[in-house]
């Protein structure tokens, strides 16, 4: 496509930052008239920035927007809705207790006039619609009713709904089988054909290659090149999404306990991951690999008892264990850290001290009596310890940067003075100063022997950090890197592509 009036979608040197971090440096993507286009790259590359930058989800700091040929700024989601630019997030974002129909015109409901709702119309749709993704589906029923694969399923058939010119489908094949992702391609191939143009957003390569017409490859915020699939082979997208530069793993050489804390054996959650034996040994820094959907998150929750293993069973050093929820689990001495800082790690309206200190109160206290003076003995020994900064103990941690948040929450778990420790994500969105800080912290726990999971994304963290790498794909483990010092980002890749 080399004449400008085959684009439907220009995005010129798009540049969006967030505190700390640059998230978009000069981006551009170009989506042609009935094109399905691929965007790729590491977890973090910056896809979904960029695709909310298009759905006025995000402003962008600087660059150019053309639909049609002409410039675009949406302020809002409604905006890029209302010019037919549909996204379909990863996440299902449904109403579980509202109906198929209901759902599928959620916000874009069919009247009969005088602020009626066409009930009738609107059932007869939403069946058509899901026609047109070989669903077949009573749309009375409540999506609460329907397993992921079909939720997500009803997203995308919520999208159709606005007869979209771009629909943008982000990793929509995560929680879908194999016959139900055949049923999406059909779908999309048929949108093809009728005009609409796709952005596809995934890190299944094969389904790039089978799929999509072009594809636009992302690295750490960066465009790092636009082809043609036929041009391209899968081995080569993975090239350019590590890099060329070979990344050997700067980890400090360490050692740690033959002593296993914690093992599962076959633990599997029916649609989230499957059969997975892992042993986590004292003083070991474990870090789990793989792309979104992989599992890794989901596996570590169970563990931590957020939810429940369908099978197998949970071992602590040596001793099988069900925990039934996380009070069990601090029980036996782990700690968890959620990749969702802001929602699930911190109580923002509350200060520094009862941010770090609430987990160990108790253990602080005689009877019913707190020793305050402990408490804020310790709180002020890591707010040193760890350098954060903080205009002091009272502070609202709400109001500190997420480098420091994060130190906050590490500490927590070392002031409660934990066995094992689950970090999901433990430096997203944080600086590259505090990045380095936050791995100090975690090769002291592990030395002072401390069995620490750390889950992340960013390949270079992982070779940093790791003792081993158990790399997960599509909820099973893919493979195992017992000397992180003699691989590179691309190694690990090519295993989480198997």
């Amino acid at each position: 496509m080399q004449n400008n009036e085959n684009y439907l979608v220009e995005m010129k040197d798009i540049v969006k930052t967030f505190p700390g971090t640059r998230a978009l440096d000069g981006v551009s993507l170009y989506l042609g008239k009935g094109e399905i286009h691929a965007l790729v790259g590491e977890n973090g590359a910056g896809k979904s920035t960029l695709m909310n930058v298009l759905t006025g989800q995000y402003s962008r700091d600087s660059g150019t927007v053309l639909l049609e040929g002409k410039p675009v700024h949406f302020n809002s989601p409604k905006d890029a809705v209302r010019n037919n630019i549909i996204l379909v997030p990863q996440e299902i974002n449904l109403v579980s207790e509202a109906s198929i129909a209901e759902n599928v015109f959620l916000g874009n409901e069919t009247n009969k006039g005088k602020g009626l709702i066409d009930w009738k119309k609107t059932a007869s749709e939403a069946e058509r619609i899901l026609k047109q993704l070989n669903v077949e589906l009573d749309v009375s029923q409540p999506v609460k009713d329907l397993s992921a694969a079909y939720q997500q399923l009803v997203m995308i058939a919520r999208a159709l709904a606005y007869d979209p010119k771009v629909l943008i489908l982000d990793e929509p094949t995560a929680v879908l089988t194999d016959k139900e992702t055949e049923k999406l391609f059909d779908a999309m191939q048929k949108l093809k054909k009728q005009g609409t143009s796709m952005v596809f957003i995934s890190h299944h390569l094969d389904e790039v290659m089978t799929q999509c017409d072009r594809v636009t490859i992302m690295r750490d915020g960066t465009l790092v090149e636009a082809r043609d699939v036929k041009d391209i082979t899968k081995e080569e997208m993975i090239n350019l999404m590590a890099g060329k530069k070979i990344v050997a793993g700067k980890r400090v050489e360490r050692q740690y306990s033959d002593e296993v804390f914690l093992e599962t054996k076959n633990l599997t959650r029916y649609g989230e991951y499957k059969d997975i034996s892992l042993q986590l040994h004292k003083g070991e820094i474990l870090c789990i690999a793989g792309l979104v959907g992989a599992g890794r998150t989901e596996v570590f929750k169970s563990v931590f008892g957020i939810t429940h293993p369908d099978e197998g069973e949970i071992y602590i050093e040596g001793n099988k264990v069900d925990v039934k929820d996380p009070t069990v689990a601090l029980k036996y001495g782990m700690g968890y850290v959620s990749e969702e800082r802001r929602h699930d790690g911190i109580a923002p309206e509350m200060s520094v001290l009862e941010n770090m200190m609430l987990p160990s109160l108790k253990d602080n206290s005689s009877g019913a009596l707190i020793n305050w003076s402990k408490v804020i003995e310790i709180c002020d020994e890591y707010i040193q310890a760890f350098s954060i900064k903080t205009a002091g103990r009272e502070a609202l941690i709400k109001n500190l940067s997420g480098g420091n948040q994060q130190k906050v929450i590490v500490a927590r778990w070392l002031a409660k003075k934990v066995r094992m420790l689950i970090l999901d994500e433990p430096t997203r969105g944080i600086d590259v100063n505090a990045k380095g800080e936050i791995h100090a912290l975690i090769r002291q726990m592990a030395d002072e022997g401390v069995a620490v999971a750390v889950i992340s994304s960013e390949m270079e963290e992982v070779l940093q950090l790791a003792d081993r790498i158990m790399v997960m794909h599509n909820g099973v483990i893919s493979g195992w890197v017992d000397n992180p010092a003699e691989v590179t980002q691309e190694d690990v890749l090519k295993i989480a592509f198997k």
